[in-house]
């Protein structure tokens, strides 16, 4: 009788321990991973229950610009057995029917132009607002958002760190990023390679072997990019460079010259540490980045770049890598399920790496964004009636976008589903977007474009022909850093 009671009280203790054992279970944090789980979370949601009944409008982007623009935050109802839009549709009918908030898109080609228009009116009538980086922060010194720091839980693995950190002024948060969004992983900078092409070339795989473990040992350089480009490069069948015809090393365009560079860790600008900006475009690394970063984009026996194709350009050189006519193509995240979905025949079978770094002494990969696609979300200084349900939607998408015990979370259906599982073919693949992604990088001056100068310095002095870029520099420095004065003290004057 005794052995018995003993064993149903160790059974009693097993009961009691296993959930405990999986409520504690660690797990990573990352973007996209621990998305789908059905039981406790690590992750709590942070706010107290509440209820609102009533609704949100968002001022996003629409579809025909970006895919994601609109089913990032509304279903569309006519749409079914699509991953992330079933996952959108859970997550919102969720969301209205434990806390009263239902959410509606109000989409338009450039939302931030358009919010400009309704808070110089004075009109509530929208209360989030979701366009590119670009269109966004500028306007954070007229006043146009409310700062979130106070409100939001910023420290929440849902959020961005690094946009937060990257984007925060005078310790002012107006904008975030994370898993609330689809739009702004989707326009993150990344290489694409042929995996055949890579393989059947004999100078290749025997001088570099695995160019995954190349990268896992920090070897993936401006050099190694660059001398492996020249071992496949070959002229169209008239013997010319700059066609269609050819077969080039890398694919890309002039804007990549500036996300090439910022593989450093370069940037235009940055932040210091008193709350203001520092013009670092001139700055050794940079310079010494963009060096190199010249020589591989003005070599047409080595790139082929958009630019050289015309207007139908982007298309042409998207096909090429389709075709087979490229080993490496610096293309952005949301390239991955286009070519996937692509129709051609016998299709390039890719594999995925970051952005080379500028040498192997560099501690980490650097993946910049695309500033005129890559998203922010922000809440209109004219939304005072719905704040509070405004800030509980926000904290309430974030969440609920990583952690959904419905079904599949939306971070989950994107990242997991559709880029790992749908688009890439091999764990390297999985391991790489890892990487990529929890390593973006905004490159503050040229969102800012201080002056009218710093968006295009690196691509403009690519088109020009030769690196003249420390004498460029040398002229606008001056226009250029009193725009970025303004810029501080108008901040200054919101923080105070």
């Amino acid at each position: 009788m005794r052995g018995r009671k003993f064993i149903l009280c160790i059974l009693a203790i097993l009961l009691i321990a296993v959930p405990l054992f999986a409520a504690c279970g660690g797990g990573d944090d990352d973007k996209g991973k621990n998305t789908s789980t059905t039981s406790a979370q690590k992750d709590e949601f942070p706010l107290e229950p509440k209820r609102f009944d009533t609704t949100i409008k968002i001022l996003c982007v629409s579809s025909s610009r970006h895919r994601y623009g609109e089913v990032q935050f509304v279903a569309d109802e006519e749409k079914t057995g699509n991953v992330i839009n079933d996952a959108v549709a859970k997550r919102n009918d969720y969301i209205e029917e434990k806390y009263g908030l239902k959410i509606e898109v109000a989409p338009v080609q450039y939302p931030g132009d358009e919010i400009k228009l309704s808070i110089q009116s004075g009109i509530d009538e929208y209360q989030l607002v979701n366009d590119a980086v670009y269109k966004m922060l500028p306007n954070a010194t007229e006043n146009f958002y409310w700062s979130l720091e106070k409100y939001l839980k910023l420290d929440s693995p849902w959020w961005d760190q690094n946009a937060i950190e990257n984007l925060t002024v005078t310790d002012k948060t107006y904008f975030v990023a994370g898993d609330a969004l689809i739009t702004d992983d989707d326009h993150t900078y990344l290489i694409l390679f042929n995996k055949e092409m890579y393989a059947n070339n004999s100078d290749l795989g025997g001088k570099y072997g695995d160019i995954y473990k190349l990268v896992r040992d920090g070897k993936w350089t401006y050099d190694r990019l660059a001398e492996m480009a020249k071992l496949v490069s070959q002229p169209d069948t008239n013997g010319d460079w700059g066609t269609e015809g050819g077969i080039y090393g890398l694919l890309g365009d002039n804007y990549g010259s500036g996300i090439l560079v910022s593989g450093s860790g370069a940037t235009s600008a940055e932040k210091t540490t008193d709350g203001g900006f520092r013009l670092t475009v001139g700055s050794e690394r940079s310079v010494n980045a963009f060096a190199k970063v010249f020589e591989i984009m003005s070599d047409k026996s080595l790139t082929l770049r958009v630019e050289q194709l015309g207007d139908s350009g982007w298309g042409k050189v998207s096909n090429m890598f389709i075709n087979k006519q490229g080993l490496f193509y610096m293309t952005t995240a949301s390239s991955i399920s286009s070519i996937k979905n692509s129709t051609a025949e016998n299709i390039v079978d890719y594999g995925v790496l970051p952005i080379p770094k500028y040498d192997e002494e560099q501690e980490k990969y650097y993946n910049g964004i695309n500033i005129y696609q890559s998203t922010v979300l922000a809440i209109p200084t004219t939304n005072v009636e719905k704040f509070d349900a405004t800030v509980y939607l926000l904290e309430a998408l974030g969440y609920y976008s990583k952690n959904f015990f419905g079904g599949e979370s939306v971070a989950h259906a994107y990242y997991e589903t559709t880029l790992k599982l749908q688009s890439v073919n091999s764990e390297d693949d999985e391991e790489m977007l890892d990487l990529i992604f929890s390593n973006r990088l905004y490159d503050i001056g040229a969102i800012y474009n201080w002056g009218g100068l710093l968006l295009d310095v690196y691509s403009r002095t690519l088109r020009s022909g030769s690196n003249t870029l420390v004498s460029y520099i040398d002229t606008i420095k001056d226009a250029v850093e009193a725009d970025m004065e303004q810029t501080v003290a108008r901040y200054k004057e919101l923080a105070s």
